[in-house]
């Protein structure tokens, strides 16, 4: 069976829009007449794929996902009507018919066709990995093990909204730091490349010697006005190639490594991954999910390869007999916090809680740190920029100078 969208009027003539399964479309208008529905427009859901979209390589094609916000805010409402006792097909069909994006449809439209088919809602999920990851399948597949799907996804919608909720945060505080270096670079280029060079060949036109600054920033203009577009072309080629060898594992091991050997900014690095992975996996296990496959699960949302690595070893460990807390208190890359909780947990029978927690104290501690980061930030890249501009308008007045002094002589 395959899934159609439909576009129908009922008895009434009061149109109306959604998805059904059928095995092909006159099945689907024959659906559609015994619920007394008359089908206007038929086409098969989430298969509005252009020419040139055809031409392409699979690997080069991208998938439909439904964006991480969407994603949270969907979870939420599946929670909400699965708790009322909803079939999971009908929750699945009322979202995708509500919803005016198309990609959320498409989605949403194949989980349900793939649920009628008798297929899990966990399994039917995995089926699109660009909207649902391994940890969200990992906690539903929980949550339909221990017949708890509605508190389940609850917890998922928790987690999901307090995730995007941090990257709200840190994409809010960085806007004003990023227009304010934007605006003075343009500034500084600016002068630099038309202001400069003006001022100086009114100078040199008196026959007058340059001051040593002058001389330095001149030189600096020059460079930017014949190599400018070459710099910049560089820069931009320097930056996709360094995402092109970020895609290798080895290259992106050492510069995660290098990362986590800097002073602040591996600490930094390190209570947030450890935060992510604490939140994902105290939230399988109060699912319901058993710690071993909650580990392996959790590790997907660790960035940090050389982290990522050494969960993988702590996870071969608890396989291999080993208990959660001993395994995680060998990786020095986590904070020692992390495993001491974890161990009081196994002790209370509240892992789950005791994770939670965690993830709570170092969500806080890197709000802390952000927020007086930023807060330096801004003052300095003012008294940066300040200083430079203040360098190339000195390296202007300084002929300016000289030459009335040469005029008055």
């Amino acid at each position: 069976m395959q899934a159609y969208e439909y576009s129908a009027v009922d008895q009434n003539g009061k149109p109306c829009h959604g998805t059904v399964s059928a095995d092909g479309p006159n099945e689907a208008r024959r659906t559609l007449l015994a619920r007394q529905l008359y089908a206007t427009d038929i086409k098969p859901a989430g298969n509005r794929v252009s020419f040139l979209a055809g031409l392409l390589p699979a690997s080069l094609k991208r998938q439909e996902k439904i964006a991480s916000k969407e994603l949270a805010l969907i979870t939420r409402q599946m929670a909400t009507m699965i708790e009322a006792a909803s079939p999971v097909e009908e929750v699945l069909g009322a979202l995708a018919q509500q919803s005016e994006k198309q990609n959320v449809r498409s989605v949403l439209s194949r989980v349900r066709a793939n649920v009628m088919e008798g297929m899990r809602l966990s399994r039917a999920m995995a089926q699109e990995p660009a909207t649902f990851d391994t940890l969200f399948c990992a906690m539903v597949a929980a949550g339909e093990a221990a017949g708890a799907l509605g508190p389940v996804l609850s917890r998922v919608a928790d987690h999901r909204e307090k995730s995007e909720e941090t990257r709200s945060k840190i994409q809010s505080a960085l806007i004003y730091p990023a227009v304010l270096l934007t605006v003075a670079v343009g500034v500084v280029t600016a002068l630099m490349v038309l202001v400069v060079p003006k001022v100086v060949a009114q100078f040199e036109s008196f026959g007058g010697e340059l001051p040593v600054l002058t001389q330095v920033v001149v030189g600096i203009s020059d460079f930017l006005t014949s190599y400018g577009h070459f710099l910049a072309v560089a820069i931009v080629a320097a930056f996709f190639g360094a995402i092109v060898a970020l895609r290798r594992p080895p290259i992106r091991y050492r510069v995660h490594a290098g990362l986590l050997a800097l002073p602040v900014i591996g600490r930094l690095i390190r209570s947030v991954n450890a935060a992510r992975f604490a939140r994902a996996f105290g939230t399988l296990v109060l699912g319901g999910s058993p710690a071993l496959e909650a580990l392996v699960a959790a590790k997907e949302t660790v960035r940090s390869e050389p982290i990522k690595q050494s969960l993988a070893d702590a996870i071969t460990r608890v396989r291999e007999g080993g208990g959660v807390a001993n395994s995680l208190q060998q990786i020095n890359a986590l904070p020692p916090m992390l495993a001491y909780m974890a161990a009081a947990g196994e002790r209370s029978g509240q892992l789950g809680s005791m994770m939670h927690k965690v993830a709570d104290y170092l969500e806080s501690e890197f709000d802390g740190f952000t927020k007086s980061a930023l807060s330096l930030l801004e003052p300095m890249i003012v008294i940066l920029m300040g200083g430079i501009v203040g360098v190339i308008v000195m390296s202007i007045m300084l002929p300016i100078l000289r030459l009335n002094s040469l005029v008055l002589l």
